[in-house]
């Protein structure tokens, strides 16, 4: 039973292209046979993709993981603590970053805020 299933089907795919090709017209026939060889040009190149990927995929595999480099130790950040208390008992004292005085600062001292949108000149 065996030996006559391939035959049958090749006759039966033969008679349905001899049907199908007689009843088409010229335009659609050339439509399939494009689509067909279409398709048949894009399998060896996707034979071709997979059989590289595998190969890439399996000499990754292959080669050990790196060892991430070692960092040196870094030195701790020096942390300096303030007592307000002590900064608020040194009134009478000069202050540690003196301010300009009103007279040399260019807007008398006092800062001006520009809000967005304001329709005033920002000459």
């Amino acid at each position: 039973m065996r030996k006559w299933i391939i035959p049958i089907m090749l006759g039966f795919g033969v008679t349905l292209a001899l049907v199908v090709g007689q009843r088409m017209s010229t335009d659609a026939m050339a439509v399939v046979i494009g689509v067909a060889v279409g398709v048949a040009a894009s399998v060896p190149t996707s034979l071709l993709l997979v059989a590289l990927l595998r190969r890439e995929r399996s000499a990754y595999r292959a080669e050990p993981m790196p060892q991430p480099p070692a960092y040196p130790q870094l030195q701790q950040p020096n942390i300096i603590v303030l007592n307000p208390a002590d900064l608020m008992s040194q009134r009478n004292q000069q202050p540690m970053m003196p301010l300009l005085p009103p007279e040399y600062a260019l807007d008398g001292g006092l800062r001006r805020l520009r809000v967005v949108g304001d329709e005033e000149d920002w000459g």
